[in-house]
């Protein structure tokens, strides 16, 4: 499977093995559109303050709405005039900014814009304003939930491309969003291509948070042995609609090294350490394990069938 490694002007200039400062937001997003734009910029400006290199926002960042037609007659083209006035917070603030998931409308004339189809695009921007990279969400949420049914593929097109950003100041970025989380294989062909930091901005229901977030989360990291930063949206957006929270960074060994809880604005800190990332590396080296054994994975499991009458009692 292809992936696509990118590296712009902008990150090439970045390049180094200095310890970096992510953040990761935490917000809780309506259908007020200039509301959602103060509290990023609040929370932009916290993270620069910070000293933080790059900040992550979560999944619907800059709009929240009530349902799928509301959702498609909001979407705004990447460039509109909406994304960029989030394009100018970069360059104003001279900050990465990780903008995850916002309601893109593709091209008219392209199959997603004939099938009344939009994109839940991640957006990566450079300090200069620039965008590096725009991946739409590949696994699209279509799932019976005890927070209610969701049928994310009804109104959203799904994205066909895998991506890693090289050289940022907090090393390699693979991007994800939200649901993506729950399919491992994207995530170990990030690691492949490159990864060392893996986003997973975020819009996760209080149900499945509970249930499964901080788990999934930890199991990301350990697998890819990345540093894995989840932004997340959280509380009641509307009649229909709630989020769990607690944005959290996990390092390359699982540890959690930065965590908000379920409630109220703000932005969980970490330093991403390559020297760290290296030595978890290097002592387990799962990745040339899983290579050097890459043809068994392309095989059929054997199947057998355990025959019941050899495993009967004797009375």
């Amino acid at each position: 499977i292809c992936v696509s490694v990118t590296m712009s002007t902008a990150a090439a200039a970045a390049t180094g093995s200095r310890v970096g400062r992510i953040a990761v937001a935490q917000m809780r997003s309506t259908d007020v559109v200039e509301e959602n734009f103060a509290a990023v910029r609040r929370l932009v400006q916290k993270a620069a303050i910070a000293d933080c290199t790059m900040v992550s926002l979560p999944e619907c960042f800059e709009w929240m709405g009530s349902g799928p037609d509301a959702s498609v007659a909001f979407a705004q083209p990447i460039s509109g005039p909406l994304f960029s006035r989030y394009r100018a917070l970069a360059e104003e603030f001279k900050i990465w900014i990780s903008y995850g998931g916002f309601h893109e409308r593709p091209e008219a004339g392209s199959p997603a814009a004939a099938a009344g189809r939009i994109f839940n695009s991640h957006l990566l921007v450079a300090p200069d304003g620039s965008v590096v990279a725009n991946y739409h969400k590949t696994h699209l949420f279509d799932v019976d939930t005890a927070d209610g049914v969701f049928k994310e593929s009804s109104f959203t097109a799904p994205g066909d491309e895998q991506i890693v950003v090289a050289g940022t100041p907090v090393g390699n970025i693979g991007l994800t969003t939200c649901y993506d989380l729950r399919f491992p294989h994207i995530y170990s062909n990030l690691r492949a291509a490159g990864a060392t930091v893996i986003l997973v901005p975020s819009a996760f229901m209080p149900s499945t948070g509970t249930a499964h977030w901080h788990c999934l989360l930890r199991a990301r990291a350990i697998e890819t042995q990345c540093y894995v930063a989840a932004a997340a949206q959280y509380g009641q957006h509307n009649p229909k609609r709630r989020s769990y929270g607690h944005s959290i960074i996990v390092d390359p060994w699982g540890e959690i090294v930065a965590q908000l809880d379920g409630d109220g604005e703000g932005l969980a800190i970490a330093e991403v350490d390559p020297e760290k990332l290296a030595s978890v590396r290097s002592k387990m080296p799962v990745l040339d394990h899983a290579r050097a054994r890459a043809a068994l994975y392309t095989q059929p499991v054997t199947v057998i069938e355990a025959d019941k009458s050899t495993h009967s009692s004797s009375s």
